[in-house]
């Protein structure tokens, strides 16, 4: 499989990926009520949720991502969140330093999760009873198999779900591995999406190859699914729902 050059993605990233507000609020429910908590956005990319959770609960955010330009982009809209150049497997910061971790569509461009848990281990706090400090929190935001088979672009773009199903580990693998690194409460949860709209600003993201799992079928392929959904939307928009996604949850005993 052909590799993602997210330098030159990140011009039109934005486009694509807006912050997700219910999200969002599913995580800020789990931090801890102090002043001092401190938040990581591993492969934040340009910096939406990032953004969008520090403006929302005032605590100190930062970001972690390899990508020169997207990381840029991040750093323009929030003077407030601290950034850095790193990656899921090498977080450049000192151990027991988070409170809580999350990474958002990010799990697939992992090619080993053990070593993914073992280092989100090492930057979460450290439970301590007789100082009554809890361990640290994380969640991994994904997709399982069927929500990726269940996307309203694999109806016109099937092979984007062939494509997606190698790429991103399923479910019951993400758990087995966070249990085996030692995490305790480990769990799923399934987060549903609103009815959308998709008409014309949808298919001109697909026209730019805006999802990046368009870049990974043949072009023959592309270009039927891209006829397919022209005659869809010939009338206007349609409606659709989303496949959702799915959140493991685990914290650092």
């Amino acid at each position: 499989m052909q590799p993602l050059n997210y330098n030159e993605i990140s011009k039109i990233y934005d486009d694509v990926r807006e912050g997700d507000l219910t999200l969002i609020q599913h995580l800020i429910e789990a931090l801890p009520s102090r002043s001092d908590v401190r938040v990581l956005d591993i492969g934040c990319g340009t910096g939406n949720h990032t953004d969008l959770l520090q403006k929302l609960t005032g605590v100190q955010v930062y970001g972690v991502e390899p990508s020169a330009r997207m990381l840029e982009k991040a750093r323009q809209k929030n003077p407030e969140i601290i950034f850095k150049t790193g990656s899921v497997d090498q977080i450049p910061f000192e151990d027991d330093f988070f409170n809580f971790v999350y990474t958002t569509d990010v799990v697939h461009h992992v090619p080993d999760i053990k070593a993914m848990f073992a280092e989100i281990w090492r930057v979460l706090q450290s439970s301590d009873p007789e100082m009554g400090k809890p361990g640290g929190k994380g969640c991994i935001v994904t997709q399982s198999h069927q929500q990726i088979e269940e996307r309203p672009i694999a109806y016109y773009f099937p092979g984007t779900a062939r494509v997606d199903k190698e790429r991103y580990p399923d479910i019951p693998e993400l758990i087995e591995a966070a249990t085996a690194q030692g995490f305790a409460q480990v769990k799923d949860e399934i987060l549903s999406e609103k009815l959308v709209e998709l008409g014309a600003s949808y298919l001109e993201l697909v026209r730019k190859k805006g999802y990046s799992m368009l870049h990974l079928i043949p072009n023959e392929e592309y270009q039927a699914g891209l006829k397919k959904l022209e005659g869809a939307l010939e009338d206007g928009p349609v409606t659709v729902q989303p496949s959702g996604g799915t959140l493991i949850w685990f914290t650092k005993a």
